[in-house]
């Protein structure tokens, strides 16, 4: 549940952010002692004042006073009370900026109270309703007598020919059998990517096996990336095996910006098995794909295969990445093999790899060894910039 509610806590911000640097340079005195109220979690208190401020016809912020008397309510566990207030903020302002976090409020309402009919309203709305059919003149009768105008001839269509088949498109469960009350969901309300992302992301823990095709629907097939990222996010956040298959399968076969995402979320998760879908997912991706990988590896410290990659990649920038990341990812001994059967291009990086896994052993082993004299003062140059006890000894001596 704490992995949830940090997730709910990080939508919030998120959807507040441009609020506050939006947020008028002049407010109120009441408004400024209820940010204050609100700030030290004095529910009651500012409630009273938020009240007073909405009742106030020269307060000049009444939706944003609306806003934070919602969220007072609610944290003063009076959900019936917010969701009225966030109900009056729509009717009353509906172009308002506090509108969109209000309703993010809302679907944290709908969650705690186990209103899953809410939920699943704003997750997979109902389509909006059909436009209605133009209106048509009627063909005018001929007069009585009058000769009738010859039929147009028609147009052969040869019975062979296949009327075009529409694309196929995933289904999502159906909505609800009725929407939910109007105290929830407004009439002619219809969520955004956002709204739905939070939603589904709230259905998660009970309803996982619908869920997830619609977050997969939504990271392969949607247009706006960052509602992709978002998508794959919560994906990233179950621990559900369809879940982590879902992302799998986003980083092996999505466009490439979503598989990028997938990959980055799935260097997150814990777990050996998600290091050889990382392979898999190397060995079918694009150069920036690729990349990625080699980050996630190294952020799993999983210096055995990305020891397998700097010795097989034949893209000698993609190869020299893995090697720098193979230093983070504290692999010093596959680094010390590597060089003792590098080429000389090759050492070059092998060296920053040495200094990013802080190895100054082996640092001190190259500059003693190396016949090399360029490659030689590199080691020196890096146990420079080392600073530990061992590299400091060795610099003092070879100034």
């Amino acid at each position: 549940m704490s992995t949830w509610r940090i997730g709910a806590a990080m939508i919030l911000a998120a959807a507040l952010l441009p609020q506050f640097a939006l947020a008028r340079a002049v407010e109120s005195k009441r408004m400024e002692q209820a940010k204050d109220l609100i700030a030290d979690e004095q529910w009651v208190r500012a409630i009273d004042q938020l009240k007073a401020a909405v009742a106030d016809p020269k307060e000049t912020n009444k939706d944003e006073a609306l806003f934070w008397l919602a969220h007072s309510l609610n944290q003063a566990h009076d959900a019936s009370g917010a969701v009225e207030t966030i109900r009056r903020l729509e009717r009353e302002y509906p172009a308002s900026r506090w509108v969109k976090p209000a309703r993010s409020l809302r679907i944290e309402i709908a969650q705690r109270l186990q209103r899953n009919d809410v939920l699943w309203y704003n997750a997979v709305p109902p389509p909006p309703p059909a436009a209605p059919t133009p209106w048509v003149a009627a063909t005018p009768v001929a007069p009585a007598g009058a000769a009738a105008p010859p039929a147009a001839a028609p147009v052969p269509v040869p019975p062979s020919t296949p009327r075009p088949a529409a694309a196929p498109r995933p289904v999502p469960p159906p909505p609800p059998a009725a929407p939910p009350p109007t105290m929830w969901v407004p009439e002619g309300f219809f969520p955004d990517m956002d709204l739905r992302i939070q939603a589904l992301a709230r259905l998660m823990p009970t309803d996982a096996e619908k869920v997830i095709p619609i977050l997969k629907a939504i990271a392969l097939e949607g247009t706006d990336a960052g509602e992709g990222r978002r998508a794959l996010l919560v994906l990233a956040q179950s621990d559900r095996p369809e879940a982590r298959a879902t992302m799998i399968d986003v980083a092996k076969t999505g466009p490439e910006r979503m598989r990028i995402a997938a990959v980055r979320e799935l260097g997150r998760i814990g777990g050996p098995a998600v290091i050889d879908a990382l392979l898999q997912v190397y060995n079918t991706g694009t150069e920036q794909v690729k990349y990625q990988v080699v980050t996630a590896l190294a952020q799993r410290e999983a210096a055995p295969a990305l020891l397998k990659i700097a010795q097989s990649e034949t893209d000698t920038r993609v190869r020299n990445v893995a090697i720098y990341t193979l230093g983070e990812a504290g692999g010093r001994q596959q680094l010390t093999m590597l060089y003792a059967k590098a080429d000389q291009d090759a050492k070059g990086p092998i060296l920053l790899g040495l200094f990013n896994a802080q190895a100054d052993e082996e640092l001190i082993q190259i500059a003693e060894r190396e016949k090399d004299p360029v490659v030689r003062q590199e080691a020196l140059s890096q146990l420079r910039l080392l600073g530990t006890a061992k590299a400091k000894a060795y610099v003092a001596q070879h100034r």
